[in-house]
């Protein structure tokens, strides 16, 4: 038995089809910043981070600060997509040093090595490392070891430098 469908039948269909997923009647209007954005041209922000790490945590809290990476990460590209120009600092203290350094998982320094390439700055503690032990030669080089990184957050938010501050823990 022959076919009634012809190609170019089909090709119509196809195309129909085509035109209908990408009218705007089918779009998805996803959610925007646009009141706590209205006016902004710079985004400070300083990421506070002190995760707790105990040697029976460590890999739970290596986790938990490549998924907070990740979040700064798509808060950078949130910020560049509703033309922001981010200004992202990202201060890292207490136990939460031990998690960058040379024994970070590969998705931590990947993280980190991206971040940094988009401009994010990042900082450790001094005092946490030497509380902990932990060798600021051992950090990860995309970090610079900083004095104190409450002094770093003093000044980041005083009203000459105007940072936000948001606490991770």
């Amino acid at each position: 038995m022959k076919s009634t469908r012809s190609p170019i039948r089909l090709l119509a269909a196809l195309a129909l089809t085509l035109l209908l997923a990408a009218s705007p009647a089918w779009a998805v209007d996803l959610p925007d910043d646009s009141d706590a954005l209205a006016g902004l041209t710079s985004g400070k922000a300083l990421f506070d981070i002190n995760i707790g790490v105990t040697p029976e945590t460590f890999d739970a809290s290596m986790g938990k600060l490549g998924l907070y990476l990740d979040v700064i990460r798509q808060t950078h590209e949130g910020l560049v997509a509703q033309g922001v120009t981010p200004d992202i600092i990202v201060a890292v203290r207490g136990s939460a040093v031990t998690l960058v350094t040379d024994a970070a998982s590969d998705t931590v320094k990947g993280l980190v090595t991206a971040l940094a390439g988009m401009g994010v700055t990042f900082e450790a503690c001094n005092v946490a490392t030497a509380l902990t032990g932990t060798a600021n030669d051992a950090i990860l080089p995309e970090i610079k070891v900083v004095g104190n990184t409450f002094i770093s957050a003093i000044g980041y938010g005083s009203d000459h430098k105007g940072y936000a501050t948001i606490p991770i823990m």
